[in-house]
Formats: structure tokens, sequence, C-alpha cells
């Protein structure tokens, strides 16, 4: 995610407008990596929040719940002793770098001023927070690195603070001039603009690298030297903003997902996304991450379904493969008969205790000569037989064989159809829905799990309108698929599936209307391509026909149907 320096930057403009001159008055580590301050500022009470997760770097104010440890942990207690009462007297960034530093002014056991700053560390895999003294030696670290770590920098108690080492060959984008930059662009020569960004100067994500970009090109991978000129001007006004600043904090959405974030707007995907403005920074991320961790929680419950899921799979692909093996065999069950008829019209040539005969092939119009074993245990008359008897055994595992392999591709065709409706599952609801359907169907044991209540709140359709105004409904797994196709649509809608691969059912309800435009076929279409296995694979073909066609085989899984009249047509599956 993008929490890159200018990202700190409106941060830290943040948090000194409205925590400058706030009073410490608590200080909890509800997880690992995560600082939660809270301060009495400007009349009201702010809960400052810095997580150093390697997933998730920030820091910023939050209203977002955490439940504490019941013991705290020995760095928070470190901060409790330095910072409690301490008050907020600045917030800056060193430099244009992801790491942030507040600067609190207290007083210690007897009473004499002290100064104190908490460093936030926020660089992916490096994040860290520490708490420096006046004299800028470490009092306290979270994630101490010894020189077992890092032969580099070592961060210890009572060690001086360095800060962490620019990146080689980068400069700081906020003192950079004009000439230097046109310098820079000039010796990149044909590299894309928004890598040369990302190459020559520190504290920019990709993100921003390719706005600066696209503001200035119309595209992001414009050769650098050939834009030079206009690349400054975009690079300018994004490092003047910054200066003065002038944050205007976004949420990028895309497919209605929660996407990406940035400190100013964004324009590089056009009307491929939303982008929706935030008043406050920290507002923004909050809402951010409480969406980013809620789908990490029910991805977790659901771990024990897709373990379930996937060793099902695994057992079926390889049943089916040992399956059709053994009818491939069968396949040359017509010669154990035709051994058997030369047996019996040999008789006169074999003795009991023979191991084995050559015979003349009288089915080959060559006449070959072929040599069979025998038991030698059996009389001639015998050992015929039990050739017949292979034959028979052959054809009938044919039979059985066939009609085994048909099951089991159905049935894994139905696992891969509820790990697919899994994958897509964004609300817990939906997940216990899936269990449900897991322990009806005996993936899962009635006793070791208890069922969920079937009134989970998670039976509302996936809905939305066309262009024209049409409702389309989709299910999203397959107690939803079986219901919306056969209780709530008519027999006159129209009923869309991916061709031959998991997916949900999608309904186009027609509302009395014969043949709705085809711009609400099309748009149905690109609903259930984007609703299945294949979603983002390019072109995919997706059936459709009248729901009237549809039909249930007796006694088959759920979500599993049969068609016979039907369209087809290729859509985008990631429209």
């Amino acid at each position: 995610m993008p929490f890159d320096a200018g990202m700190i930057s409106a941060l830290a403009a943040e948090l000194g407008d409205r925590l400058i001159g706030g009073k410490i008055e608590k200080i909890h580590q509800p997880e690992r990596d995560k600082i939660e301050i809270y301060m009495r500022a400007k009349g009201k009470q702010e809960r400052l929040m810095i997580s150093a997760a390697p997933g998730s770097p920030r820091f910023g104010l939050t209203a977002l719940p955490k439940e504490n440890p019941a013991v705290p942990p020995m760095f928070c207690v470190l901060l409790r002793k330095h910072l409690t009462g301490a008050v907020l007297r600045d917030v800056s960034q060193p430099g244009f770098e992801r790491s942030a530093e507040l600067r609190f002014a207290g007083r210690d056991e007897l009473g004499y001023e002290t100064v104190r700053t908490l460093v936030c560390e926020l660089m992916g895999k490096y994040c860290n927070i520490l708490l420096l003294d006046e004299t800028r030696r470490i009092l306290g670290v979270l994630r101490p690195i010894d020189f077992t770590s890092s032969e580099k920098r070592q961060l210890l108690a009572g060690m001086p603070y360095e800060l962490p080492p620019r990146q080689e060959g980068k400069t700081d984008p906020l003192s950079e001039t004009e000439e230097g930059f046109l310098e820079k662009a000039r010796l990149a020569g044909d590299r894309p603009a928004d890598k040369f960004l990302l190459s020559a100067y520190c504290g920019f994500s990709p993100l921003i690298a390719r706005e600066i970009a696209f503001r200035a090109c119309g595209r992001c991978d414009h050769p650098a030297a050939d834009a030079a000129c206009r690349l400054y001007i975009s690079f300018a006004a994004l490092t003047a903003r910054i200066r003065e600043k002038r944050f205007e904090p976004c949420l990028i959405h895309i497919e209605g997902k929660n996407s990406d974030y940035s400190f100013l707007p964004i324009a590089q995907y056009g009307d491929g996304a939303k982008i929706e403005p935030h008043e406050s920074a920290s507002e923004m991320l909050d809402g951010f991450y409480a969406e980013k961790e809620r789908e990490e929680r029910i991805h977790r419950r659901a771990q024990d379904l897709f373990r379930i899921l996937h060793n099902a799979e695994m057992r079926l692909v390889k049943k089916i493969e040992a399956q059709k093996g053994e009818l491939a065999e069968c396949a040359g069950k017509e010669r154990y008969r035709q051994y058997g008829e030369l047996i019996k019209a040999n008789l006169f040539a074999l003795r009991k205790g023979d191991v084995s005969v050559t015979l003349v092939d009288y089915y080959d119009p060559a006449l070959p000569t072929v040599t069979l074993t025998l038991d030698g245990r059996l009389t001639p008359a015998e050992e015929a037989q039990r050739y017949f008897k292979k034959y028979a055994k052959a054809k009938t595992a044919e039979k059985e064989l066939t009609v085994q392999i048909k099951k089991a591709e159905e049935e894994l065709f139905y696992v891969r159809s509820v790990i697919d409706a899994l994958e897509r599952a964004t609300l817990p609801a939906e997940t216990e829905e899936i269990r449900r359907e897991l322990i009806e169907n005996g993936y899962i044991s009635k006793k070791k799990t208890p069922p969920p209540s079937k009134k989970t709140g998670g039976g509302d359709f996936l809905s939305s309108q066309t262009s024209d105004g049409f409702t389309v409904l989709c299910g999203r797994n397959n107690l939803q698929n079986d219901l919306l196709t056969f209780r709530v649509a008519s027999k006159n809608d129209w009923w869309f599936h991916v061709h031959n691969a998991p997916g949900s059912h999608v309904v186009l309800l027609c509302d009395g209307v014969d043949d709705p435009p085809a711009s609400s076929f099309t748009e149905a279409a690109a609903i259930a391509a984007r609703n299945s296995s294949l979603r983002g694979s390019g072109k995919v073909t997706v059936d459709y026909t009248r729901v009237r066609n549809i039909k249930k085989p007796p006694a088959a899984r759920p979500g599993y149907v049969i068609y016979h009249e039907y369209y087809s047509a290729e859509v985008a599956s990631d429209r």
C-alpha cells in the first residue's frame, strides 16, 4: 500500500494541527507491533495509533476499537514510564523519508524537565518504533536490532540514534532544482517516466510516481528524456503541494472495493476507479484498514473450510486419474474374448500343466501367431473360461468406471464451485452459509461442528442495475444459486453462467419485458464472468438462456443444474 513519505507529510501536518499541546493520559499496546496513545488535546480525548506491522505500517488518529492484553508488554511499560503526563510539542518528518518524530516535554521522577522523542520508522519490513532521550540516545526500541541481524545499522538501548541511511543514488525531491531534475531526466534516456522517478527520488510510492508521469504525459511509461520539461512541471507542482501542506486525502475504489489511498487526487485510472475524497487522512486510513482487517478476519475464519475443500479437491483429482487409468486398461477387453475363443478352438493342442501356448491369430487378416500365458493348474477348457471371465470383468468395469468417473467429475466441479464462492465471500454470514452447506453435504461432521444458525443474515443476493434500468441478481454461493434460479426468478427471466467453470448463477429480471436491450445482456454476462472462477482472465464465454430451460437433476448437489437450449457470448471478466 502506498504509505509513502507524502502520506507521512499529510499525517504529520494533521497531527500537528490537532494534537500539539495535548497531554498523554494512557498508553496501551493492544498488539505486538501496535501502540495506542490516549491524549487530551484541545478539550477532547484523541487516540493516536502507531503501527509497525510490516504489512500495514501507518500512524494517525483512530477510532477503531482494540482489546488490550491483561499484562502490558515491556516496551509499553517503558513508554508509560517516560511519556505518561508528557505534552506533545512537535511533529516532524526528517527529510522526505518514511519516518516521523513526535517530541514530548515532560518531567522525570525527580521533577526535572525532560524531552523525549518517539520515532516511527515506517519502511516496510524495517518498520520500528523507538523512544529517544534529549541527547537522541535510544531508551527503548520495539524491535531491537543487533549485529547478528544487521551489520549496517544496530538499534539497541543505550546506543546513539542515527537516521536510516538514504537509498543510494536517490535525492530528496523537496530539495531538487529544475536544473538537477532535467539533467537526471536527460540521463534516463528511454527509461519509462515512472521508473525514472522511482529510481531517482526517495519517498515516492509507485502510485505517486505513476501519477506524476500521467499528469505530465497522459501515460505512465513515456520515455523520461522526451518529456523532461513536462515531467518537471508535474513534479514541481506535487512537491510544492507537499511543502505548502495542501493535502487532499482520498480513497481509490476499483470494482467497488478499496484498492489504494493517496494524499492527493489520483487521475491515472480514469473511469476505471472511483475517487472518494476525505477531510482527514486519519479518518481515511481508519476506513481503509478497518475494511482490510475485516476481510482478513473473515479469511482466517474460513481457513478450516479452505483446508477441507482443498483436501477434497486433491482426493478427487487423484481418484479420477486412477479411474481413468483403469478405464484405459479396459479398452483392450475384446482381446480377452478373442484369446478365449482361440484356446477353445485349439483344445486338442493343449494339455493340463502347460504354462504357455502359441496359436495362430485368426482375428488378424495377416494370420500372425500369438503366445498366451496359461495357469498350468487348469484344464484347457478352464483356461478358455479364465479369459472369458477377464473379458466379462473388464466389460463390467468399463461400464462402472464410466459412471464413477462422471460422478467424481461432478463432485470435483461442485467442490471447486464452493472454493470459488468462499474466495469471493466478503461477509461473515456468507462464510457461515457455506459452512452450513458443507455440513449438509457431509464434508464437515455434524458431531464435531455444531451447525450455524440457518438465519445467518447473509442471504441477500448481490444486486445491481443495468444502464437500461433492469435489475440483475447474483447468487453468493450454491445455496443462494438454487434459491435464486428456482424460487426467486420467474420462468421468462434470463439466466447467465460462465461456460464449463464454477461460478454464480446470475438472473436478469425482465419485469414483463420480453426482450431487454442488448446492453443489459452484455452487462449481466459481465457480472456472471466477474463472479466466477475465471474472473480476471480476459475474455470468457458466458452461457445464457431463459430460466424455464434450467433443470436440476434428482439428488443433484447444491448449485448443479443442466440446460440444453442456450446462447453464448464472450465478455471481459474484469469489466
